[in-house]
């Protein structure tokens, strides 16, 4: 009995370790849910700023669908040292089918947000801008919306009136973004291997398509990840409904699908946190009173086989 008693305790230390392991690779720091705020109107770990309007059920709203707006979120704190993944849901919407802009930016850059003309950003950044343009303002033959990648220098300004045809060393077309309901996004950072991806899904029944990968990414030591968009005589609703960053420890790290289907907004799958820790642990129960009830058998077992033959 006291041999059981022995194996279950050290069942149940590893299934509370597991349970351990398996939320810490969660980055609360960079990661931001309904209600967003508290009383105060104040984020932890986020700060936010120009037309930014954050409304506790519904979203936060980079700019409405009107026109000269820019606003901005960003983290209080800098992204880890190590390899991470953000994985961020987001919906561009106007009330006209036809004629909207400008479109919104994601940056990894060593200046926290302030209100500027890159897409809400402030200009001459030094890291990483990748811009869902979503108006051709001069650039014949590309498709829009369109995504466009810029390594900022701290000295280069971003190419407005081009639509950053100067500045793109990557890019992919966004062609569905206003089409659907709800877009997710999945930027992936790989420290060691010096690789930026970022993945994109349309609709929570779509799978994730690489929208771009780069090699020999010149991440700043110090980078804080941020989010903006600007309107400008065109306008449109830029809203943010969900980010979630964990740390990874490569590019192809996978995490179950099901994750990411679950983060869609409305999405009958969704699971809260609790409910999979509930999950998780009744698992765990399982196990561990498998295992007891088996020793126990064994242990009857033994003492009939010891038992003298009458």
């Amino acid at each position: 009995m006291i041999a059981s008693m022995r194996i279950f305790r050290i069942i149940c230390f590893f299934a509370l370790a597991l349970g351990v392991i398996a939320q810490s690779n969660e980055l609360e720091r960079l990661s931001i849910k309904p209600p967003y705020i508290n009383h105060g109107m104040r984020s932890l770990w986020w700060e936010y700023g120009g037309s930014t309007i954050i409304d506790k059920k519904n979203g936060i709203f980079l700019t409405q669908d009107l026109q000269h707006q820019s606003g901005w979120l960003s983290t209080r704190l800098p992204t880890p040292t190590s390899s991470f993944e953000v994985l961020f849901q987001f919906r561009v919407s106007s009330e006209s089918r036809n004629l909207f802009g400008d479109g919104m930016g994601l940056f990894l850059t060593e200046e926290r947000a302030k209100t500027g003309p890159v897409f809400g950003f402030t200009d001459k950044f030094n890291g990483y801008g990748i811009f869902f343009d979503t108006y051709n303002n001069d650039r014949p033959g590309t498709v829009f919306p369109r995504v466009v990648v810029m390594k900022g220098d701290g000295k280069t300004s971003y190419d407005i009136d081009h639509d950053g045809k100067a500045n793109e060393i990557e890019g992919c077309s966004a062609l569905h973004l206003h089409s659907t309901d709800y877009t997710l996004g999945k930027l992936k950072f790989d420290k060691n291997a010096k690789k930026l991806r970022l993945e994109l899904a349309f609709d929570a029944s779509s799978d994730f398509i690489k929208c771009f990968e780069l090699d020999d990414v010149d991440m700043p030591a110090t980078a804080f990840l941020s989010f903006s968009a600007r309107t400008g005589e065109l306008s449109e609703n830029h809203e943010i409904h969900s980010i979630t960053s964990r740390t990874i420890t490569n590019i192809d790290d996978e995490f179950t699908p099901e994750f990411s289907k679950e983060e869609l907004k409305g999405s009958t799958t969704k699971r809260s946190p609790w409910k999979r820790r509930f999950i998780f642990v009744l698992i765990s129960l399982i196990v561990v009173f498998s295992v007891f009830s088996l020793r126990s058998y064994q242990q009857k077992q033994e003492k009939i086989r010891r038992s003298p033959v009458l």
